[in-house]
C-alpha cells in the first residue's frame, strides 16, 4: 500500500511539473512582445506627426491622453494637433520602459521634441522635454493606446529668421 501511494503521488507530482513548465513556455511566448510595442509607440508619433487624420485607427474607443494638465478625448486631441501648423518635427526617446502581459504594456519615457511651426508673427521653434507613460491593449488582435499621459518638465520657444 505504501509503495502505490509513494507512485501515485510522483506521477502526480510529475505530471504536474510537466504541466507547469508547458504552462510557463506556451505563457511566455503569448505574451505582448516589447518589440510590437515599440514599433506602436514609432507609430503614433509617425502619424501624430505626418497623418493625424488616422490617429483614431490605433487607440481605443474610449481612449484619452492626460496632456500638460489638459484632458483630451480622440477628437479633441486631433483638433489639438491641427492647430499647430507645423513645419518640420524631431524627436527624440530615451530611458524606456517596458512592462508586458498576455493582452498589454506599459510604457514610461522621457521625450524630447523640437516643432518649427507658422505662427501670426513668423516661424518659431518650440522645443519640449516630456515625462510620459502609455498604456496599450490587444483589441481585435492589434495593440492600441487606450491612455497616454504626457507632462512637459521643460519648454521654450525660440524664433527662427
Amino acid at each position: 500500500m505504501k509503495h502505490i501511494f509513494n507512485f501515485k503521488f510522483g506521477f502526480f507530482f510529475f505530471v504536474g511539473i510537466v504541466l507547469g513548465m508547458l504552462y510557463v513556455l506556451i505563457s511566455d511566448s503569448n505574451k505582448v512582445s516589447e518589440s510590437d510595442v515599440k514599433e506602436k509607440l514609432d507609430e503614433i508619433f509617425q502619424i501624430v506627426d505626418n497623418d493625424v487624420d488616422r490617429f483614431g485607427e490605433i487607440v481605443t474607443d474610449d481612449f484619452f491622453i492626460f496632456e500638460n494638465s489638459k484632458r483630451y478625448n480622440t477628437e479633441e486631441f486631433i483638433d489639438f494637433v491641427k492647430s499647430f501648423d507645423i513645419i518640420e518635427s524631431k524627436r527624440e526617446f530615451k530611458n524606456i520602459e517596458i512592462d508586458t502581459d498576455f493582452n498589454s504594456a506599459h510604457v514610461s519615457l522621457e521625450h524630447h521634441g523640437e516643432f518649427d511651426i507658422n505662427t501670426p508673427d513668423g516661424k518659431v521653434r518650440l522645443i519640449f522635454d516630456w515625462l510620459e507613460s502609455t498604456y496599450l491593449v490587444e483589441k481585435d488582435d492589434e495593440l492600441k493606446f487606450k491612455f497616454y499621459f504626457s507632462e512637459a518638465i521643460f519648454d521654450t520657444i525660440v524664433p527662427i529668421n
